[in-house]
């Protein structure tokens, strides 16, 4: 799968990122349609997540990145939107994540597909 989006850095300290990617989510839902987007993380650093914002379908305008991503091995998990950190918090009992894909829904669902790096 390739991803491009437009893409910030978000501080992690304090879980504060689910203010912060939330209002990120509320400008580009407001340009393109909420059910129109996908988030990918991508990046975990010095308290940092790299996010971006992307079309489901077809690149996204002025895109500042472009993704191979795997096709396979991708845990997918549904939810509530209202309930983010909590789904968060479980699947990071799991340890720590390559990717995330976020999509959300106007009735308050989300899904979110996780993949971890195979340990050998």
């Amino acid at each position: 799968m390739v991803f491009t989006g437009i893409s910030k850095v978000f501080d992690i300290t304090d879980a504060q990122q689910f203010d912060t990617i939330g209002q990120f989510w509320d400008e580009m839902a407001e340009r393109y349609g909420l059910e129109n987007l996908i988030g990918l993380g991508y990046a975990w650093r010095n308290q940092c997540l790299y996010y971006a914002i992307g079309r489901k379908d077809g690149d996204i305008e002025a895109y500042d990145v472009r993704m191979n991503l795997p096709d396979d091995g991708w845990v997918i998990v549904k939810g509530r939107t209202d309930s983010l950190k909590a789904i968060y918090d479980e699947i990071y009992k799991g340890g720590s994540l390559r990717y995330e894909i976020e999509k959300f829904y106007e009735d308050g669902t989300c899904e979110i597909s996780y993949y971890r790096d195979i340990e050998l």
